[in-house]
């Protein structure tokens, strides 16, 4: 699959929120036509450091990952219904 996020020159990410279930990652991957990717964290502390921290993040389309977010959001609102 070409890199869509590269067509216009313009790459957007959304970090992926610390704990959010891998299903619901793969979901919204899927469904929105967005990557998953990893990029580093910078944390000024850790410059020095031969390798950054990494985390998730889900690039693409600025539309399209919007659209990701909201449903990454509202499926994590779902699941924490049930706790309730």
């Amino acid at each position: 699959m070409a890199d869509k996020a590269n067509q216009d020159g313009k790459t957007f990410y959304f970090p992926v929120p610390a704990g959010t279930p891998y299903s619901i990652i793969a979901e919204a991957v899927n469904k929105f036509d967005v990557e998953l990717a990893d990029k580093e964290v910078n944390i000024p502390e850790m410059s020095d450091s031969p390798t950054m921290p990494k985390s998730w993040v889900i690039k693409g389309e600025k539309d399209q990952l919007i659209k990701a977010r909201e449903h990454i959001i509202k499926k994590m609102e779902e699941m924490l219904e049930k706790f309730k």
